[in-house]
């Protein structure tokens, strides 16, 4: 896509590099327009992008996945090149294209975090007089504020999720195990035409403490806490929403506390705007939520994009002025010894605020239930 050429020259511009190599499954994703399958398992399958300030850019890609660049990205016909995987090295083929640009002298930027020390070594050895700048850090730029196109593959897919979630509450009762519910949300993430579910998150009872907890032949009992966070791709771009539901009618003391996080939830929320400082509403969220008696776990929320997790973080760690046309997830946690209580809903920051790309479908201003006969 132009846009996305015009802005990586941009980058060179700004960074004073004369080329940019990318090589992450994410980036390569970005400026092909493609994500190429088997990058990310089988890691002698190299991608890699080449872009100059004077020259169009070139991609490598194995031969075997080379069909699908040619089909599904936006890569002019004449600029893949291809190789077999067992005679060939990407990475000496990318040398042999960036001494064509003439780069042999010049400023190379490259994701030095990605990059395998072996393809470092041919690089130092083989372009010995370049001079190579860790990319990571313009990629995280670049990719801050989401292109239209971008948005508008966030804004459909994240919208329909929460109907995926609240069905399968609907459907479950006590009884049944955490994979069935786990089963449920598959198939109604099928249903909205999800390409990928990333890491199932379906965590009951004393395992909803567990963030990240898959789910188990645990049986769902009355009074039990049930937390299902998806998080899937569609169109190469991630969804991520969390609700937190109940088996049975809620007690007071699960009320309570799940009222305090939803307030500190959309007064966060309420804060998003451009030009606002990402540290400011997380330091402000800290502050209600230690008034609430809950421990913060120094994280309130993310970028969301081509990755589950990216730029801008709101915690106590990174500071980012907001801008429009980036796209948040935010997400309070608290758990007690027993209970975990976790609400997430994403956000796209507007010219004038910010608009709710999830929590517009179902009210998520009490726990929903789960039947428990």
């Amino acid at each position: 896509m132009k846009e996305i050429t015009e802005l990586q020259r941009h980058m060179l511009e700004k960074h004073r590099l004369d080329a940019l190599v990318t090589m992450t499954p994410e980036n390569i994703t970005y400026v092909t327009g493609t994500s190429i399958p088997t990058q990310v398992t089988v890691r002698q399958r190299e991608v890699i992008h080449i872009v100059t300030r004077d020259h169009e850019p070139e991609v490598i890609v194995v031969n075997i996945e080379e069909p699908i660049m040619r089909m599904q990205s936006w890569m002019p016909q004449d600029k893949i090149t291809s190789y077999n995987e067992f005679t060939e090295s990407p990475i000496a083929l990318a040398v042999g294209i960036l001494r064509k640009m003439g780069m042999e002298k010049r400023r190379i930027g490259i994701e030095l975090s990605y990059l395998p020390t072996t393809d470092w070594q041919i690089l130092r050895r083989e372009l010995p007089e370049a001079e190579f700048v860790n990319a990571d850090p313009i990629y995280e730029e670049m990719r801050l504020v989401k292109m239209p196109f971008e948005v508008e593959r966030i804004l459909e897919f994240g919208s329909r999720i929460e109907d995926v979630i609240y069905n399968a509450f609907a459907s479950a009762r006590a009884g049944m195990t955490e994979k069935d519910i786990y089963n449920m949300l598959v198939k109604g993430f099928n249903e909205i035409k999800g390409d990928k579910l990333n890491m199932p998150v379906v965590a009951s009872g004393e395992r909803s403490i567990q963030l990240n907890g898959a789910p188990t032949d645990r049986v769902l009992r009355r009074g039990d806490l049930v937390r299902v966070d998806m998080m899937g791709i569609k169109n190469n771009y991630y969804c991520d929403c969390c609700r937190t539901a109940v088996v049975g009618e809620p007690d007071e003391r699960q009320r309570n506390i799940y009222a305090q996080l939803v307030k500190c939830h959309d007064d966060a929320i309420a804060k998003i705007r451009p030009g606002i400082s990402s540290m400011q509403v997380y330091n402000e969220f800290r502050t209600q939520f230690e008034s609430c008696g809950f421990e913060p776990i120094a994280f309130l929320g993310h970028g969301l994009g081509l990755t589950l997790h990216e730029e801008p973080y709101l915690n106590p760690y990174k500071d980012t002025l907001l801008r429009e046309n980036m796209v948040l997830c935010i997400e309070p946690i608290h758990c007690t010894e027993t209970e975990g209580f976790q609400l997430e809903n994403e956000i796209l920051v507007t010219a004038d605020g910010h608009k709710m790309i999830t929590g517009t479908r179902h009210p998520y201003d009490h726990l929903p239930v789960i039947r428990a006969d």
